[in-house]
């Protein structure tokens, strides 16, 4: 099998990682620039930001499977121009990709099928939805821009100044361009947070799995929102009821609202949960794999991962997907100033002497003058399975600063949680 995937950060690398040891691949190509990509399979670079260009790369590669990693070239229709093409495509079309490329669009869907969500407004006049959001009060709301925003679309004001900033930076001055020209404006709910995944064919879904993240740059939850600076599974308050009750009033009742919807959702399910004193509760939808979560999962797949995504490309998910009884943990190492303005190339050593237990997947590198450099905000994902959350974090905090790069920061508390 000749599978192309397209991106080039670590969710796209774990990918190519795990295709990699897959009896049924026979060659991979990567849309993308990565230096550990670069290492294991055949890279080729995308300048070009058009949809039709990027087609056209991959059609010359004759792929017998594609798998998008990114939210925007979903969003951007790549699945539907490919399958015209008669390729098989793992990842949602243009209309299902809506269920994370417009928030409106997505919290009508929870609230016309009565899927448990908090309550929401849209607006797209900054001076109506500031007029409502000071009758809620700034303590009681949560802004998010309807489009894709690259995980910097989610606001929680924590002063009166800061709800009025943002509302007048997205409706006035177009901060977010058309990605905030409308917004949500939502209740705030309250409880702990789970990241849900399972893969689907539309109707059929697998076995779920439950992961925790990180958002905020700093330890204790302080400072910006970033695409993610680490995770584990399983959550400490994960068991049984919660996931059947989970499937049953939001898994099923989201297939089958895109079914009815006539965009049945086809690829990976990411759902973002509160669990409130009042049951779980839908914060967000995303169309794809998270990252770094991608980086823990690909490892804790049993199966080999062509088949589920073939299967799913075909829209007939009949595999078991097998999940590792283990525990584990994910950290991401940044380069200082991200998630705002940062720099590259510095050098990077020390990689080749973590222990076997830490996995090293590169979400911005390159080769430069034959040295392997940063190339992002976001630079490297250290990910350990193992019996215990407490031993799977050991494993990778005793070997991270054998890792060595200018400016390198990385949070101290993921998944500390889960052992107090």
């Amino acid at each position: 099998m000749r599978v192309v995937v397209v991106g080039s950060g670590g969710r796209e690398h774990s990918i190519i990682w795990k295709l990699n040891q897959d009896k049924n691949v026979s060659k991979i190509f990567c849309i993308g620039e990565n230096y550990a990509i670069s290492k294991v399979c055949e890279t080729i670079k995308h300048t070009n930001e058009d949809i039709d260009n990027l087609v056209e790369q991959i059609i010359c590669l004759n792929p017998d499977l594609v798998v998008v990693g990114p939210e925007a070239p979903l969003n951007h229709g790549i699945t539907d121009k490919l399958q015209k093409k008669n390729i098989k495509v793992f990842g949602p079309t243009k209309n299902a990709s809506k269920i994370e490329s417009s928030k409106i669009f997505s919290k009508k869907l929870m609230i016309d099928n009565k899927i448990p969500t908090s309550h929401a407004k849209s607006f797209e006049n900054h001076g109506e939805s500031l007029q409502y959001a000071n009758i809620k009060g700034y303590e009681n709301i949560v802004i998010k821009a309807d489009g894709l925003a690259a995980g910097k679309g989610v606001f929680i004001p924590e002063t009166q100044h800061e709800l009025e900033s943002v509302l007048k930076d997205l409706l006035v001055n177009k901060t977010l361009g058309k990605s905030g020209e409308s917004l949500l404006i939502e209740d705030k709910i309250f409880g702990p947070e789970v990241s849900v995944f399972c893969f689907t064919d539309g109707v059929n879904y697998s076995d779920i799995i439950a992961i925790c993240d990180y958002k905020r740059i700093f330890d204790n939850n302080l400072g910006p929102n970033t695409g993610g600076m680490g995770c584990y599974s399983p959550p400490e308050f994960w068991n049984n009821n919660l996931e059947e009750e989970i499937k049953q009033t939001i898994i099923e009742p989201t297939l089958l609202a895109m079914k009815k919807n006539r965009s049945p959702f086809k690829g990976i399910l990411y759902t973002g949960i509160m669990i409130t004193q009042n049951g779980p509760k839908v914060i967000e939808y995303n169309c794809r794999f998270g990252d770094p979560e991608c980086e823990l999962i690909m490892p804790m797949i049993n199966n080999n991962v062509s088949e589920i995504f073939n299967e799913i490309a075909s829209g007939n998910l009949k595999s078991q997907v097998s999940w590792k009884k283990n525990s584990s943990v994910c950290v991401v190492m940044c380069s200082s100033g991200y998630p705002e303005k940062y720099k590259t190339g510095y050098k990077i050593s020390g990689i080749d002497k973590l222990s076997e237990r830490v996995i090293c997947f590169h979400s911005g590198t390159k080769e430069e003058k034959n040295q392997l450099v940063s190339n992002g905000g976001r630079v490297l994902v250290l990910t350990s399975l193992d019996a215990s959350i407490k031993k799977a974090r050991e494993n990778i905090y005793k070997e991270i600063d054998k890792i060595k790069f200018s400016n390198s920061f990385y949070r101290k508390d993921i998944a500390l949680r889960a052992i107090e």
